[in-house]
């Protein structure tokens, strides 16, 4: 996004959108790019991120990963302390303590990453909400574009929305046997409508201490 041609496009959404937020706009950017491929020595997501942008389709990307300030101060709290989030936030922000602050994953973000240990088994739970931004009485089913070295479950596998601004909430869990430290393994989620294609890019990768 802080590239000139991204923060263009961006601004072409807003023209479109003027009540979306900056992580509605990063959002419908990401959800709808064309997957690209990656270089010979890393995965595709360090290679191009979420793809090849459409401003076209982003318009209408049918759904949103939405994310408020208070979002992103949460998300801050978790690598920084308090002094360091107010002075960034510029107000008198508080963060969590302990195991309240959450974890970084689970910041409502349109892709889905996470670091797990070398050669151990794992399971991962990622908590998502997205809001419908598409057509009222619409109904979304969970698609997997799969990768062999993991399970990927949703709950729930669809999503029922009746209202345009209406927002579900759904789990997505990888598990895995444990692979080689410094390895990465991708996969995606679409949701389906029959009309829009929400990607979101899925990377787990192994990191030693």
């Amino acid at each position: 996004m802080s590239c000139p041609h991204a923060a263009g496009v961006a601004a072409y959404i807003k023209t479109f959108h003027p009540d979306w937020s900056p992580a509605a706009i990063k959002s419908s950017l990401m959800t709808t790019a064309k997957p690209m491929n990656g270089s010979s020595t890393s995965p595709g997501e360090f290679s191009y991120g979420s793809g090849h942008i459409d401003p076209v389709k982003a318009i209408d990307p049918g759904l949103v990963y939405d994310a408020s300030k208070e979002d992103y101060i949460r998300l801050i709290c978790m690598v920084l302390d308090e002094a360091k989030v107010r002075h960034i936030s510029g107000d008198n922000s508080t963060c969590s303590k302990g195991s309240e602050k959450g974890s970084p994953k689970d910041h409502n973000y349109a892709s889905l990453a996470a670091n797990v240990t070398p050669m151990k088994p794992f399971t991962v739970t990622f908590h998502r909400t997205v809001k419908n931004v598409g057509l009222t009485n619409s109904t979304y089913e969970a698609k997997i574009m799969p990768n062999p070295r993991i399970y990927i479950k949703v709950d729930p596998e669809v999503l029922s929305l009746k209202t345009l601004n209406e927002e579900k909430t759904f789990n997505l869990t990888i598990v895995g046997e444990g692979f080689p430290d410094g390895s990465h393994v991708s996969a995606e989620l679409v949701w389906y409508d029959g009309t829009h294609s929400v990607r979101s890019p899925i990377l787990v990768s192994s990191v030693g201490n």
